[in-house]
């Protein structure tokens, strides 16, 4: 709990009864290593807060896994258009490591905001988001296979050193045999 105060408070400070009730609130979670934390056709009800390991988000197009993003510690992860729309999810959130996570489900959020902070968090939070993947995706369109690894490893380290060689070359759209070339050089 202390990492996601911690993380929070990067944004807003919290007051004892915003923390309070922010642990009453939310759930202490683990998932194994490849275990499936969403699956398409679910509805996603919670955002998650990486506290240990690492976790991917995918889908399938044409029968091949699509890496969208791979989160580490210190970031919170969801199917943001199933949460945000309540649709059913089109993609897998899957632990590719041994995942300690924390957890608050939307029903749990929303009486959050009784709470001034967690409404400056939220709007902050997303602001970041919004912004990280507008640059990310302007960021990798720009870029050849190279540069796009070079970006990659600029902006998330722990990821390019942990994660899978298929699962970084399936988020930067390049086949394994050309990320090996790259890492090679």
């Amino acid at each position: 709990m202390e990492e996601l105060i911690r993380y929070i408070e990067n944004y807003v400070h919290l007051s004892k009864k915003a923390e309070e009730a922010l642990e009453q609130f939310t759930t202490p979670e683990s998932f194994k290593k490849n275990e499936f934390i969403l699956q398409p056709g679910q509805y996603c009800q919670r955002i998650w807060f990486l506290v240990s390991g690492m976790g991917r988000k995918f889908h399938l197009s044409d029968g091949k896994e699509i890496t969208s993003w791979i989160h580490t510690e210190n970031e919170t992860f969801t199917s943001l258009q199933s949460y945000a729309q309540d649709t059913p999810s089109t993609e897998y959130l899957q632990a590719c490591e041994p995942v300690t996570a924390i957890s608050i489900s939307k029903k749990k959020s929303k009486e959050l905001i009784v709470f001034p902070e967690f409404v400056t968090f939220t709007n902050a939070l997303m602001e970041k988001q919004f912004a990280l993947i507008d640059q990310n995706t302007r960021e990798f369109n720009n870029r050849d296979a190279k540069g796009k690894y070079a970006y990659l490893q600029q902006i998330a380290p722990q990821l390019i050193k942990r994660a899978k060689l298929g699962h970084i070359a399936s988020l930067l759209g390049v086949t394994q045999e050309t990320l090996s070339r790259i890492r090679r050089v």
